[in-house]
C-alpha cells in the first residue's frame, strides 16, 4: 500500500486525501533557518516503502520546488522502494516553449530535475502543455469528470473554452455531462490595421449566437487564471449579448491582484475553482482524484 507524506506548507489537499484514501502518513520535520533556507527531517520509516509526496506548487515556487527536491532525495537515500511526487499546480509550466531564442523551457526542466532526484513518477492535474513531459515517467490527472459533475447543477447550461487550445477539454466536459454539441470556442480578435489584439471572439459565429438564444447559463473553464485577462475579454463580449448567468470555472485559481475585479466588472456572476491551489473559490476538490489515482497503482 502507499504511504502518503503531506507536504509541510500546503498541506490542505494532501490531508484530504489522506482521509478519503485512508492511506498511512509520513511524518515531516519542517522548518526555515533565519538566512532562508530550508530543513527537513523525514521522521518515520522510509526503507522499503512506496510513498507519493502530496504538494502544489503556488505561492512561493521556487521554495516549493527546493522542498520537493529535497524530500525527493531523502526519501530515496532512506530506502523507498517508489517515490511518487503529485504536485497539484505544477510550477513553471506554462514556458512549456522556446518562444524567443535563448529561452529556458522551464516545465520541463523542473520535471526532470524531480525525477533526477528520484521520483519514480510525476503526477499533476490539468497541466497546461502534456506534451513537453514527453518520454518521462509523467502523469497528467485531468479534471473533466468533476467539471462535468459541476456544470450538471446549472440550468440549460452551455460550456465556453477561453481559445482553441482548450476546445478538445471542453468538449469532453460537454460529452461526459450530456450536453452533447452544446459548447463553443473563442478566439484573439485583432484589429485588422494594426494587427493589435483588441479582443475575443466566438469561432463559430452562428453556432454562438444559437446557443445564447437556447441556453440559460454559460459555463467559461480554463486550467489556469493569474491576471484574468483573457477570462475578463471573453466574458465582457459574453454578457454584451447574453442576459443569462455567466460563471467562470478555474482550474488552477492564481488569483492575482485585480483578476478577480476583471472578471466581475467584465460581468461574471459566480467565480469558482478546485483545490489544487488555495483560494476564496477553491470550493471543488481534486482530492478523490488523486485518492484514486494512487489506489490503483
Amino acid at each position: 500500500m502507499i504511504s502518503v507524506l503531506v507536504d509541510p506548507v500546503h498541506s490542505e489537499l494532501g490531508f484530504k486525501v489522506l482521509r478519503i484514501g485512508n492511506f498511512p502518513e509520513i511524518r515531516i520535520d519542517y522548518k526555515k533557518f533565519p538566512d532562508g533556507e530550508t530543513y527537513v527531517r523525514l521522521k518515520s520509516t522510509i526503507n522499503g516503502k512506496r510513498i507519493a509526496y502530496i504538494t502544489t506548487g503556488y505561492p512561493q515556487q521556487d521554495e516549493s520546488i527546493i522542498r520537493t527536491l529535497f524530500i525527493t532525495k531523502t526519501l530515496k537515500e532512506l530506502g523507498a522502494k517508489e517515490v511518487i511526487v503529485v504536485y497539484a499546480y505544477f510550477p513553471y509550466a506554462r514556458q512549456d516553449k522556446r518562444f524567443l531564442e535563448g529561452e529556458a523551457i522551464s516545465a520541463r526542466i523542473v520535471a526532470e530535475a524531480i525525477i533526477n532526484a528520484g521520483a519514480d513518477e510525476l503526477i499533476t492535474i490539468d497541466v497546461h502543455a502534456e506534451e513537453v513531459y514527453e518520454g518521462l515517467p509523467f502523469k497528467n490527472i485531468t479534471t473533466e469528470e468533476i467539471w462535468a459533475e459541476f456544470v450538471k447543477k446549472y440550468e440549460e447550461p452551455f460550456l465556453i473554452a477561453p481559445d482553441k487550445g482548450r476546445m478538445d477539454f471542453i468538449k469532453r466536459i460537454a460529452e461526459r455531462a450530456g450536453l452533447r454539441e452544446d459548447y463553443i470556442a473563442f478566439q484573439k480578435k485583432r484589429d485588422l490595421v494594426t494587427g493589435k489584439i483588441v479582443g475575443h471572439e466566438p469561432i463559430d459565429k452562428e453556432k454562438f449566437m444559437e446557443l445564447l438564444r437556447n441556453k440559460k447559463t454559460a459555463v467559461l473553464i480554463d486550467d489556469i487564471i493569474s491576471t484574468g485577462g483573457t477570462a475578463a475579454s471573453v466574458i465582457k463580449e459574453l454578457r454584451g449579448k447574453f442576459k443569462g448567468k455567466i460563471v467562470a470555472g478555474f482550474t488552477h485559481g492564481l488569483f492575482l491582484p485585480g483578476s478577480i475585479e476583471k472578471l466581475l466588472e467584465a460581468g461574471a456572476d459566480e467565480i469558482i475553482a478546485t483545490d489544487t491551489v488555495k483560494n476564496n473559490f477553491s470550493s471543488i476538490s481534486v482530492a478523490k482524484l488523486i485518492a484514486d489515482y494512487l489506489r490503483r497503482r
